[in-house]
This record gives C-alpha cells, sequence and structure tokens, in this order.
C-alpha cells in the first residue's frame, strides 16, 4: 500500500529520469551526433543549395566548428563528447573508455548522424527538389551528395587516399591519440575539394 503511495508521488520528472549510466551516456552520443550534423551540414546545405548567395564558405567555416563546439558542450559532461567513432575508437585504444562501451557508442553516433541527416534533407527537402530540377547527383556542378559527406578528387588513388585520412584520423581527429591533440577539426567538415 505505501509504495503505491509513493509511485503515485512521483513526479513526472522523477519518472522519466534514465537509472542506467549506459543509457545516459548512448543518448548524449546520439543527441551530440544529432546536433552537430543538423547544425554542422546545416551551414554546408545553406551554402550549397543557395548557390552563395545565402552563405558561402565563410558560413562553413564558422557554422561547422561551432556545430562541433556546441555538440560537445552539450555531451562532454556525460559521454565525453566523442561525437564520432573514430574518437571512441581511439578512447578505447588508449584505454580511456572500456571496449564493452565500443559498440553502444558507434551505434548511437550512427543513429544520430542518421537522424540528423533525416531532419536536414526533411528541412531543405523543398531546396533539394529546385536544386537540380529534382536530381539528387553525385558529382558535376549540381551535386549535392557533399553536403553530407566528402570524397576523394578525381586524381587521388585509393592507396593515398587511405593513407591521408588515416594519418588525418590518427593526428588530428582522434583528440586521445598519441600526442593528445584537442582539435576537434573532422574530415567530414571538408566539403569543398
Amino acid at each position: 500500500m505505501q509504495s503505491e503511495t509513493r509511485q503515485r508521488k512521483k513526479s513526472w520528472k522523477q519518472r522519466l529520469v534514465l537509472k542506467s549510466s549506459l543509457a545516459k551516456e548512448m543518448l548524449s552520443e546520439f543527441l551530440g551526433t544529432f546536433i552537430m550534423i543538423v547544425l554542422g551540414c546545416g551551414s554546408v546545405a545553406q551554402a550549397v543549395l543557395s548557390r552563395g548567395h545565402f552563405g558561402g564558405i565563410v558560413t562553413i567555416i564558422i557554422g561547422f566548428p561551432m556545430a562541433v563546439a556546441m555538440a560537445i558542450y552539450v555531451t562532454g559532461g556525460v559521454s565525453g563528447g566523442h561525437v564520432n567513432p573514430a574518437v571512441s575508437f581511439a578512447m578505447c585504444l588508449f584505454g580511456r573508455m572500456k571496449w564493452v562501451k565500443f559498440p553502444f557508442y558507434v551505434g548511437a553516433q550512427l543513429l544520430g548522424a542518421f537522424a540528423g541527416s533525416a531532419v536536414l534533407f526533411g528541412i531543405y527537402y523543398d531546396a533539394f527538389m529546385s536544386f537540380a530540377g529534382g536530381k539528387l547527383l553525385i558529382v558535376g556542378e549540381n551535386a549535392t551528395a557533399h553536403i553530407f559527406a566528402t570524397y576523394p578528387a578525381p586524381y587521388l588513388s585509393l592507396a593515398n587516399a587511405f593513407a591521408e585520412q588515416s594519418w588525418e584520423q590518427l593526428l588530428v581527429d582522434s583528440r586521445g591519440g598519441p600526442f593528445c591533440w584537442s582539435c576537434h577539426w573532422r574530415p567530414h567538415l571538408r566539403c569543398f575539394h
């Protein structure tokens, strides 16, 4: 009888509180990655889809780092603000996070990235449809795929692309890397090759 009375007295806030630290961390990584994609890729989408009239390289240079900073600020206190599987891998590799958590972090980050991309596509749907006559192109003057991803330059060999990305991931992207750099730049920030 007393437990029912206590249960009724709990507020909605108390009922919604997550008790599992892993669940809190996963929600944090999901939201952080979601924020980074919506705001960061949103700055790229604004510049590309307006053909430079309502934003350009300066918008991207300011917008994407602010998106990354906001994502890390929001998630840093709960999960460490990885918002990237490469960072989570580096944290595990150097003993700053348990390997058991790694698949959960990556899963939350992937779901956050897909949800953020879907929301961004929904927000800019009309602009995407009118940009190239309803076609979603990967290459060419009217390409829009580089809003969400990067592609190697045509002259770059597969071996060079792998080496460049691996080296960049090791030194720059992994904040807990061997040199413990704290740079938050990500390879997918570079949208114009």
